[in-house]
């Protein structure tokens, strides 16, 4: 069972992207009751600075409002929005969007849209780097089964034997199977890797 601990936001810093209104009052004031500094910028984001969390206009959001690619957010991203046209739910979500909250905003919600966007924000970071752990490992795929060839043939061993020495060097150097694999140490020019090999 994976159990995450809820955050506590004291000192944490928001980037408002929205005019002033009503609702960025009152957003405002229950970040600070939380223990959060924050800031309102518009109509356009042109650096992050030290923002732990950035809630943005849904509604009135439009492309290039943010200083990095599409979707790559780089804090948790909550969408602020009082429309629910299928077009700005479909801009919001290609922003990366990590929870969102209703206007007109109230006395409350705030905390708990904090906390399910911080977790789920997480949670696409993790999967982002496994998914480009796997595209590693598959795009090196054809390099470790010349390896374990290579490995196979100088010292007269099977498949399993031959990976089980390739995974000892590796572990040795406290490098992947995929990186050693991937370096010059099974180069046919490589004399250190003859010897070893």
């Amino acid at each position: 069972m994976n159990t995450s601990i809820t955050p506590n936001f004291r000192g944490w810093r928001a980037l408002i992207v929205h005019r002033q209104s009503e609702n960025v009052e009152r957003l405002v004031r229950q970040l600070s009751r939380l223990g959060m500094d924050c800031e309102q910028v518009w109509p356009q984001l042109t650096q992050l600075s030290d923002a732990d969390v950035v809630f943005f206009d849904g509604d009135n959001g439009f492309d290039g409002l943010f200083p990095w690619p599409e979707g790559h957010a780089p804090v948790p991203m909550v969408a602020l929005l009082g429309s629910e046209a299928p077009g700005r739910l479909e801009w919001a979500l290609r922003q990366g969007v990590s929870a969102h909250l209703l206007k007109p905003i109230g006395s409350g919600g705030v905390f708990s849209t904090l906390v399910i966007a911080v977790a789920n924000f997480t949670q696409q970071q993790m999967l982002a780097h496994e998914i480009a752990e796997l595209k590693t490992k598959a795009r090196l795929r054809p390099k470790v089964v010349r390896a374990i060839l290579c490995v196979m043939q100088s010292r007269s061993l099977d498949e399993d034997a031959a990976y089980a020495f390739i995974r000892s060097e590796a572990m040795q150097r406290r490098q992947s199977v995929e990186a050693l694999c991937e370096s010059d140490f099974f180069s046919p020019t490589n004399a250190r890797a003859k010897k070893r090999v």
